[in-house]
């Protein structure tokens, strides 16, 4: 499982330089999934969780990274007859939920065109036309997956499936259950750009959440807006630094399986608040992917909130909210 933090909007967390150094907080950072993470909490006993969060870390690549050969994902892949881990087993439900919901738009049966454009964990086709693409997509669909007991079953040879859009959400959720076992409820975690609060920071207030703006190549990574967050996840999905050339056009890495093709709308990142970052994740990269009018009408649906940056004709920078996410700003830092 390997998300590029590039690819996303990316979450920057707003590090309060000013905390009290008698306050008890704990701050952690490390590398997973192909990205960093960052654990930060309040504890009077000052105690260091990180060789129990690495340990929790390698237990989730072990069962979901496409990366690592000897994962549970990847032997599914090869049609092994493998019994699912309860952390499989948990993404999956909440997969094939956010599928049921979004219409199909969040499929993470579509690895194997994913794998094609040369987004995945295979080496990209040197050549991709519409024929190879067609016949992909019979290869795709939610629906044309079974788990039953403890083992996944497809439908048709050559089916593959991909966790990249909701494990990392998964994975913060897996953490804070860490923390709170062991009785720490101010925290705030992130990793790879998805994020998830509780309680309130060092000085007693919301944690302070940044968003990026969607520059594609900046070394000062500049910041759209600043979140005020406490017990809630947020997760970005953009289309504006991850992306591959093929005949002089650029292709983003957000695949519409409806498609098979990168989509091509203006909507260069959206944010997601939820109240776990499972769903956050997973619906982040499902608004990317349906556009600003499908996202629109579906998230009058939705108990979520969520926040779009596009672009205009002339490359100009747009905001568009739901009507909950305002009450989140603390500092609208857009110009």
């Amino acid at each position: 499982m390997r998300k590029n933090i590039f690819a996303l909007a990316g979450i920057l967390l707003i590090l309060a330089s000013c905390i009290s150094k008698k306050q008890k907080v704990v701050r952690l950072f490390g590398e997973a999934q192909g990205s960093t993470y960052s654990v930060i909490y309040v504890d009077k006993k000052m105690r260091d969780f990180q060789s129990s969060i690495d340990s929790l870390l390698k237990v989730i690549d072990r069962s979901m990274s496409t990366y690592d050969p000897k994962s549970i994902i990847s032997a599914v892949n090869r049609g092994e007859d493998v019994a699912l881990d309860d952390h499989f087993l948990a993404v999956w439900r909440k997969s094939a939920e956010v599928f049921e919901q979004s219409g199909g738009v969040f499929d993470v049966s579509i690895a194997p065109l994913v794998n094609a454009w040369g987004f995945g964990y295979k080496q990209g086709m040197d050549r991709l036309d519409s024929t190879t693409v067609d016949s992909l997509k019979q290869l795709i669909g939610t629906d044309k997956i079974k788990v039953e007991s403890d083992r996944l079953k497809f439908s048709l040879k050559g089916m593959q499936i991909d966790f990249n859009a909701i494990a990392q959400g998964y994975t913060v959720d897996l953490l804070a259950e860490l923390l709170e076992s062991n009785g720490v409820n101010q925290y705030m975690i992130e990793l790879g750009g998805e994020v998830l609060t509780k309680g309130k920071n060092a000085e007693g207030k919301e944690w302070r959440i940044g968003i990026d703006k969607p520059v594609a190549f900046s070394e000062n990574r500049p910041l759209q807006v600043i979140l005020k967050l406490s017990n809630k996840a947020l997760a970005t999905s953009g289309s504006y630094r991850k992306f591959k050339e093929r005949d002089g056009r650029k292709y983003s890495h957000a695949i519409d399986p409806r498609t098979g093709y990168s989509v091509t709308h203006n909507i260069l990142s959206v944010s997601v608040l939820a109240d776990d970052c499972m769903t956050a994740d997973a619906w982040a990269t499902t608004l990317l992917i349906l556009g600003m009018e499908e996202s629109k009408a579906l998230l009058q649906e939705l108990p979520l909130d969520a926040y779009f940056i596009y672009s205009d004709e002339e490359g100009g920078l747009h905001v568009e909210m739901t009507p909950g996410f305002q009450k989140y700003i603390l500092e609208d830092v857009f110009e």
